[in-house]
């Protein structure tokens, strides 16, 4: 029986739920209302910040809600925290380039906020039908956000593309689930991880058919194939939102999976996965002359180093994970934000997301061009910004479980990555610019976004241990 209590203990799920459900009933009400877009944005902007509030409060709670259906413990809740943020820069990001696509229109905030419910049910879920319906969730959102555009060929074509691999994928997951169920009698985290059922060959099957779900979902080798051609067609505040929020989401949820299940039979396995995700994306990147297919790559290699958390899921790689992904939404947002920022200023030429386009951009656009410059040393784990001390914590994890070679390959590659990362930099800031005549446009609310994210990554680069205290409690 659901409880007040649930409720409750509940806040930020219910505030978001909520909102999903309002903005939904706006537009059923009002549809053709006037100035319903800016109405929608501000619910979604006041809602989303009056959630990140109250998960404060419950950052030191450990209970299981709604019939041991949800858990909130202190990592569910900074994960959740993480999400809300995410989804909130990407909201402030999004009205410019919204309009100037032509494509300002509520449904997309609706969408986003329902996304952002199922990504808080996957990290929150303490059984695996709530897992299936969060990933779900948001999977049909996403499905529909990469198409958003729907003037566009490339558009429509990454939306099919992303539906068809995800409705197969999902059977992968429904048949894990149902193997799962069929070794213990149960799909409920804590009465599994109670009975310890690892000799049952159906729990196992059950397992690795949820484990090759997980690696669709989080972008990781040998299933990262639709990334670049998904994230180079959606719209690009979609695709920032798809390649960080999402896949933190994915994280998340992996994390109950390994540590719940139990499963550490597999080292071996997931440091190969590890690897060729990193060799993949970074190899792959370096001969790319679209940045947003470059940076689908370079999202293909972070997924490899965040991977090397879970060669032996404990306390310490745990919050190494959740570190990195902190600092992994607010470097990848970001950059997907400023390259947002650059496709409306060149908005008339169909090569703005070539790379021969940020030539000069120093010069053109200065205050874009330092963020992105930012995001870019974060992404390559340059200090002083966070991304350094994320692949710090990631690398230290591998050594204290004694995959030093692991790390040292990781550390390799991420050299690797640091050249083209370099070459857009080159370009913006020592190249004379391809588009000689500065357009000028105001962008507020895409510069507020990104400086939120650069204010973020020097606050946790410079001084970690704002952000540490907290994830030093999760146990």
């Amino acid at each position: 029986m659901i409880t007040l209590n649930d409720f409750t203990n509940s806040m930020p799920l219910v505030i978001i739920t909520a909102a999903s459900l309002l903005i939904m009933i706006f537009e059923t009400i009002f549809p053709k209302k006037d100035k319903a877009e800016d109405i929608t944005f501000l619910i979604c902007i006041a809602s989303l910040a009056a959630a990140i509030i109250l998960s404060y409060f419950d950052i030191n709670k450990n209970l299981q809600l709604y019939n041991n259906f949800i858990r909130v413990n202190t990592l569910t809740v900074i994960l959740d925290i993480t999400l809300i943020a995410g989804i909130l820069i990407t909201v402030i990001s999004s009205k410019n380039y919204l309009q100037n696509e032509g494509i300002h229109v509520s449904e997309y905030y609706l969408l986003l906020m329902f996304s952002l419910t199922g990504m808080i049910l996957m990290v929150n879920a303490n059984d695996l039908l709530i897992l299936f319906v969060g990933l779900e969730l948001m999977s049909v959102c996403f499905y529909v956000l990469a198409g958003f555009i729907r003037k566009r060929l490339d558009s429509n074509e990454s939306a099919i593309k992303y539906f068809l691999l995800g409705a197969f994928l999902t059977g992968f997951l429904l048949l894990g689930i149902a193997f799962i169920y069929g070794g213990t009698g149960t799909t409920n985290y804590t009465e599994i991880s109670g009975a310890h059922p690892v000799k049952e060959p159906f729990y196992l099957l059950g397992l690795t058919l949820v484990f090759i779900a997980f690696i669709f979902k989080t972008g990781s080798f040998p299933l990262q194939m639709w990334i670049p051609d998904v994230y180079q067609g959606a719209p690009t505040i979609v695709t920032g939102m798809m390649s960080s929020v999402g896949k933190t989401a994915a994280f998340g949820a992996l994390i109950s999976f390994f540590s719940i299940f139990d499963v550490r039979s597999i080292p071996l396995i997931v440091a190969i996965v590890a690897i060729l995700t990193m060799l993949y994306g970074n190899v792959v990147a370096l001969v790319q002359t679209n940045i947003k297919r470059l940076l689908a790559y370079s999202s293909i290699a972070h997924a490899g180093y965040i991977m090397i958390g879970f060669i032996i899921i404990n306390i310490y790689s745990t919050q190494a994970i959740v570190f990195y992904l902190i600092s992994y939404i607010l470097m990848q947002l970001g950059a997907f934000i400023t390259v947002g920022i650059v496709e409306n200023r060149l908005s008339g030429h169909e090569s703005r997301n070539d790379l021969e386009s940020y030539k000069g951009l120093g010069k053109t656009n200065p205050l874009a061009a330092s963020f992105l410059t930012i995001f870019l040393f974060s992404l390559a784990g340059i200090p002083p910004f966070a991304g350094f001390w994320g692949k710090y914590y990631i690398f230290l994890s591998a050594i204290q479980n004694n995959y030093i070679w692991v790390a040292i390959v990781g550390i390799l590659l991420s050299l690797v990555g640091v050249y083209y990362y370099i070459k857009i930099i080159l370009y913006m800031w020592f190249y004379e610019p391809v588009f000689a005549e500065e357009q000028k446009v105001s962008f507020e609310f895409s510069y507020t976004a990104a400086l939120i994210s650069v204010i973020g990554l020097f606050a946790f680069g410079i001084y970690p241990e704002l952000i540490l205290k907290f994830i030093r409690t999760i146990s």
